[in-house]
């Protein structure tokens, strides 16, 4: 009768130990769009998985050698990785108290009187454990498990944001060295129309007004000229932190955009980002924590039970029998009042939650919003560059023309201004829609994921 009695109770604990009061987790619902509104003609949708070297496409090796880099070196990347083992490390604090807390103790004592003389050795052992009735131990574990998972996740979307950083930083800086090269042939260009100006000047055949104009042209090109010099060094100190290299040892060697290459992103399913995008599995994560710190909050209601065993053993010498004593112990405790302290832990936990659930669907909108600025960027950047493409071409037979026409005495010095402006304009901003074609092909990549999967 006390055995079945005792197997009752064992499995009356075993259940108790299987109770939890953490709400089940389910993936909120989000509505995902069948198709993106701004997807221009020629993206493949669904055909293949991105890569997860997708920089690799552009057909840069300086890129690809400044990517790699830059996951090794980045200090932001490398702070993010040492959170991990923070998490890492609180994820197995929380799961301890689910075992049993064990520890030993000894004491020697050796006695020279002038009655007595002897050695008396004494040793401990103790395990203490609480049983888990509620589920609140595993809550906790399962919450610090949760926000391990959330920081390896945000690692990953740190590091998806590095990459991009890198290789919209490089594609900006090749496009102000193609800029400036367009802006030093303006230079020279302009001087040399100054030299025609002022020997006809000289001959009589044009003004001082002529000759002032061209001059302020010559020293606005100069100027522009320098002001490129200095963004070019802003942008590759800017692009040196990003590898994590002092600004003074850093330089682009690449001067032209006419090298690399356009790929063409997989699109993908909308409703995939959910399983693609990192940070989107980082808000999800954090949303799993705070259901089981619901759990842990209602467990607090509930009565604790702990179990403990001490044992004691003494000798006088180590080779005589040792004296043991065994003691077993168990109590129970509940609380009856705690001022409103419980319910307010569990108010928060609630508010939490609900907190989370918002950021978890502004998450995911964000993530759509990016895609589709991306695609729009990327459609209307390819456009704006062919067009200008065809305007660049045309404003440099105009400028040619305007030149022959102007030596020959066939048209005044302001057309041949305007002309020379014309032409600076169209090749200027063919360049910076270049860059803009190059930076949305990035920005389409990231904000698909950038071939990551959790694994």
């Amino acid at each position: 009768m006390m055995s079945v009695n005792r197997l009752s109770l064992s499995g009356l604990l075993v259940l108790l130990a299987s109770c939890s009061l953490a709400p089940e987790y389910r993936r909120t619902e989000a509505l995902a769009p069948k198709q993106w509104k701004n997807e221009a003609p020629g993206l493949v949708s669904g055909s293949h998985e991105i890569s997860a070297h997708w920089w690799k496409q552009f057909g840069s090796m300086e890129l690809d050698r400044l990517v790699a880099e830059a996951l090794n070196n980045n200090r932001d990347l490398a702070a993010a990785g040492q959170r991990i083992g923070q998490f890492r490390a609180l994820a197995k604090i929380a799961g301890a108290p689910l075992w049993p807390a064990i520890g030993v103790a000894g004491s020697y004592n050796h006695t020279d009187g002038t009655r007595t003389v002897g050695d008396a050795w004494q040793g401990q052992w103790n395990m203490a454990y609480e049983v888990d009735l509620w589920g609140g131990l595993r809550a906790a574990r399962d919450s610090a498990k949760a926000h391990f998972d959330t920081a390896r996740f945000t690692f990953d979307a740190l590091r998806l944001v590095v990459m991009g950083d890198v290789a919209q930083s490089y594609f900006a800086i090749v496009g102000l060295k193609e800029r400036k090269r367009i802006a030093e042939n303006n230079l020279n260009n302009i001087t040399d129309v100054l030299a025609i100006i002022a020997a006809r000047f000289e001959a009589g055949g044009a003004s001082a007004l002529d000759v002032a104009q061209q001059r302020t042209e010559r020293a606005n090109a100069a100027a522009a000229l320098a002001s490129l010099d200095q963004q070019i060094a802003q942008a590759e100190n800017a692009l040196a932190v990003l590898l994590g290299r002092p600004p003074q040892q850093f330089k682009v060697n690449e001067n032209s955009l006419q090298a690399l290459l356009i790929p063409k992103p997989d699109t993908a399913q909308a409703a995939s980002l959910f399983d693609r995008r990192p940070d989107i599995r980082s808000a999800e994560t954090e949303l799993i924590a705070a259901h089981a710190d619901i759990g842990k909050a209602r467990a607090a209601f509930y009565p604790r039970l702990q179990l403990g065993a001490d044992n004691i053993f003494t000798a006088a010498t180590v080779s005589q029998p040792a004296g043991i004593a065994v003691a077993l112990a168990s109590s129970l405790t509940a609380p009856i009042f705690q001022g409103g302290r419980l319910e307010g832990e569990l108010e928060r936990t609630l508010a939490r939650r609900a907190e989370l659930i918002e950021i978890y669907r502004k998450t995911i909108l964000d993530a759509y919003r990016e895609v589709e600025d991306a695609l729009a960027l990327g459609h209307q950047a390819t456009r704006r560059r062919d067009s200008l493409l065809l305007s660049v071409d045309s404003a440099g037979q105009a400028y040619g023309l305007a030149r022959d026409r102007y030596l020959a005495g066939a048209t005044d010095y302001q057309t041949l201004l305007n002309v020379q402006r014309t032409l600076l304009n169209a090749q200027d901003s063919e360049i910076q829609a270049q860059v803009d074609v190059l930076s949305a092909s990035v920005l389409l990549f990231k904000s698909l994921g950038g071939g990551w999967s959790h694994s």
